[in-house]
């Protein structure tokens, strides 16, 4: 089943088999959350899928230097599009589920978001951090001390072999962030793996998903 809602500026679009199946959320486009949808062995879990998101603003932390000639600086807004998410698209998706758990995972700047989430929230209870923006100035002391409150029963981190081989030198960091997340989360005894893909930042994006999936599931 499918359903389609608007809040704020964001367009919310849900998938569901059954009502009591897992809810991921994720930010992504109405087309490419029903193509990972379809890609997904049953029993399939829920998505609730998220668009019309502001990356730069809604996705990062607290505000640092853009990384991109002519793009814009990160303007800090991830806690406002946490409440949001929280106080008025949770309830809103799930008017007709009544999910066993929740998880959050994304890509990139969403996966930065989606890890970053569990350190201010228990709202979920598995995350997933795909090709990750770990890199992100600051993220890695920030991890180390703000434990994940929820104490999630699983977190999932993968990157591309040659991510950090990008020509930005921040973005070099990526695979030392990705792996010392890995550290700080495994010493809070939680479950957390790592899994290394072939290729760089852009390879994959949809495979890498729902590989992400499957290892939440």
């Amino acid at each position: 089943m499918e359903r389609t809602f608007s809040l704020h500026e964001y367009t919310v679009t849900v998938l569901w088999d059954y009502p009591d199946a897992p809810a991921l959320y994720t930010v992504s486009e109405g087309r490419e959350a029903r193509a990972l949808f379809g890609a997904l062995p049953g029993p399939r879990p829920s998505l609730v899928c998220i668009d019309g998101v502001d990356w730069d603003r809604d996705l990062s932390p607290w505000p640092a230097e853009k990384v991109f000639r002519g793009g814009a600086d990160f303007s800090g807004g991830a806690e406002t599009f946490l409440q949001v998410l929280l106080q008025s698209i949770l309830p809103a998706a799930e008017e007709n589920l009544s999910p066993a758990w929740r998880g959050i995972f994304g890509y990139s700047l969403a996966g930065l978001f989606s890890l970053w989430a569990v350190t201010k929230t228990d709202a979920f209870q598995r995350c997933a951090s795909v090709s990750g923006s770990l890199w992100f100035d600051g993220f890695t002391d920030y991890l180390s001390t703000h434990p994940l409150p929820g104490r999630p029963a699983r977190v999932y981190l993968s990157l591309g072999d040659r991510e950090d081989k990008a020509r930005n030198p921040r973005m070099q960091r990526v695979r030392t962030a990705t792996e010392a997340a890995k550290q700080i989360i495994a010493a809070q005894g939680i479950p957390c793996a790592f899994e290394l893909n072939p290729g760089g930042h852009f390879q994959d994006p949809a495979e890498r998903q729902k590989k992400a999936v499957l290892a939440l599931l």
